[in-house]
């Protein structure tokens, strides 16, 4: 066999091992990358439907209590806009990775003034992502920052 040339099985094993340590740290970090860019998704549209809430209340002088009297989670369901703040639609929607939900409180209800809180919340390897915000707040608030956090360690021996 003088003269052909070839790879040797060591050669090739190096090589995989080489590739392998580059996955585990291109993995995590693509992982994280698509989690951070879908929660700035959801935090724009909170944004979008804190502008949606102050537009509500000053044609109707209340918040909206059900998020699909917002126009950008209406969708195609417009007999619940129709009849907002009637308990015949329900409070959720989902969109764009993330279940949307409003809550709050109007005058009379205990409360000095109205009041909103927009939530957007998704599951990510068993922890809740969840974003807010509310009459109260100019910017999304992130409940919990270590969601979106991924490791190949704890994907692999769940710790």
């Amino acid at each position: 066999m003088a003269g052909k040339n070839g790879f040797t099985l060591v050669e090739l094993m190096v090589v995989v091992a080489i590739v392998a340590i580059l996955a585990c740290v291109a993995i995590p970090a693509y992982i994280n990358y698509v989690n951070r860019a879908k929660q700035g998704e959801a935090e724009s549209l909170l944004m979008t439907a804190r502008m949606e809430e102050a537009e509500y209340y000053a044609e109707n002088q209340q918040y909206a209590s059900i998020i699909q009297c917002l126009p950008s989670f209406a969708g195609a369901n417009t007999q619940c806009v129709s009849v907002c703040n009637n308990a015949v639609c329900a409070n959720t929607s989902a969109a764009h990775y993330y279940t949307f939900k409003v809550s709050g409180f109007q005058p009379g209800s205990g409360s000095t003034l109205p009041y909103f809180q927009i939530q957007a919340q998704r599951q990510i390897n068993g922890t809740n992502d969840t974003v807010t915000i509310s009459a109260s707040t100019d910017t999304p608030t992130v409940q919990n920052p270590g969601a979106l956090h991924f490791s190949i360690f704890q994907w692999l021996f769940g710790q």
